[in-house]
């Protein structure tokens, strides 16, 4: 950014074709030039029919997508550019359309960029050849983890087609790789709907976050275990419905080090018979309150549950 003024007075050579870039993210071509003040510093000027601002007006955003369309035109197929939180200061649907001009060149440059933004993780690109890199400070130095081989056919297994749970991978989901420890993986949406309000009713906490809308299904969450595990997650839990309680010792088994329980009943909620099935046996009532025989059990699961997530290795 220290010559990045003075590099734009090139760009001034070919401004409609830098200007094609910008257009990418902007909404309306901007009319721009290069001004000096009075104290001999250069300036961006935007005009807007008969009056113009400096840059200042327009905040550090829009200076920051001049900055990345500047290092993006001005590089050549087989290049690598780095670029440093290019979501500062930008508005999520600019975030959205820088990362579609970040694809488009990656098509023949080696982009890389540090982030804390889901709207730059992109589950396709990460099928299609992408890496990603999550960085922990573990009190001794920073530690890399990186999506394995296998983790990278997950993501597509899962992600590909997937109409009935269409956002297992959905920004919710996608705001995990920048979360801390302390994770919870269930089986699915009434899961990580509900399981907060029993314990609301039981005057307790969950001390974790929940893993997006659930994993789609409990054959999914030693999926998501093993995604975790790649990315470098030490405290994870499993919570499964009690009809589902076999899979926990092959978790166990898989994931030592992760924490699984399931519910006292068979779903999170009672739910009626249909033609094709018997009733369910749930943990709350059709009014979703916690039935009484489930209440010590309950506590017990979230007492156990908040032990393990307080524990340091």
């Amino acid at each position: 950014m220290d010559n990045f003024q003075y590099r734009l007075f090139n760009t001034l050579r070919n401004q409609v074709a830098f200007n094609e870039v910008l257009h990418k993210v902007l909404p309306s071509k901007p009319e721009w030039s290069i001004d000096q003040s009075d104290e001999g510093n250069y300036f961006l000027k935007f005009y807007n029919g008969k009056h113009s601002h400096s840059s200042d007006g327009l905040g550090e955003g829009i200076v920051s997508i001049f900055s990345i369309v500047d290092s993006l035109y001005d590089s050549k197929p087989g290049d690598v550019i780095v670029i440093d939180e290019p979501e500062l200061s930008l508005h999520p649907m600019l975030q959205k359309r820088v990362f579609s001009l970040l694809k488009d060149y990656a098509r023949d440059r080696q982009i890389i960029i540090s982030t804390h933004s889901p709207y730059f993780v992109d589950i396709p690109s990460l099928i299609s050849g992408g890496s990603l890199v999550r960085v922990v400070n573990n009190g001794n130095g920073s530690v890399v983890h990186q999506l394995s081989a296998e983790g990278q056919e997950i993501l597509k297994k899962l992600s590909s087609g997937n109409l009935y749970n269409p956002h297992t991978f959905g920004l919710d989901a996608k705001e995990l790789f920048f979360s801390e420890d302390n994770i919870v993986v269930v089986e699915g949406q009434e899961d990580v709907l509900l399981l907060p309000s029993v314990a609301e009713q039981l005057g307790m906490n969950i001390d974790a976050s929940f893993f997006g809308w659930g994993a789609g299904g409990a054959s999914n969450i030693e999926h998501i275990c093993k995604l975790l595990e790649d990315l470098g997650f030490t405290k994870v839990s499993g919570i499964l419905d009690g009809d589902k309680a076999e899979l926990i010792p092959s978790l166990q088994e898989k994931f030592p080090k992760y924490h699984y329980v399931h519910i006292a009943a068979d779903d999170i909620r009672t739910k009626p018979a249909r033609k094709a099935s018997n009733s369910v046996e749930g943990l709350l009532d059709k009014e979703r309150a916690l039935k009484d025989e489930y209440v010590e059990v309950t506590k017990k699961l979230f007492v156990e549950l908040n032990a393990y997530m307080g524990e340091r290795f």
